[in-house]
């Protein structure tokens, strides 16, 4: 199942832990720019249940929201691969995305 959020190195924001980035859309401008409306967040992920049951993620407060626009070369290089958006969005914030192989998501 693909999540719509990804895990990041954990981070303080405000009196939290920051664990996760979400970008709930993006507005195109065909050609030109993306803005990427972002929120980080603290999530809390449930252990699959003994009989296989995989359960969405607890999702906590918006630490911090915002957008950001990507244009000239980052927008051109993003193609069809959203990973690329989140990859600029952390970039962007300073955040260090954690790899989706070493999450299992």
């Amino acid at each position: 199942m693909q999540n719509n959020y990804r895990k990041i190195e954990p981070a303080p924001v405000l009196d939290k832990t920051a664990n996760a980035i979400c970008i709930p859309y993006a507005n195109v401008q065909l050609f030109q720019n993306c803005t990427a409306q972002y929120e980080v967040r603290q999530i809390t992920e449930i252990p699959t249940l003994p009989d296989g049951q995989v359960l969405p993620a607890m999702w906590g407060p918006v630490l911090m929201t915002g957008s950001i626009v990507l244009s000239g070369d980052d927008y051109n290089s993003w193609g069809a691969d959203d990973n690329y958006l989140y990859e600029k969005v952390a970039e962007k914030l300073g955040l260090t995305l954690i790899s989706e192989t070493e999450t299992g998501q």
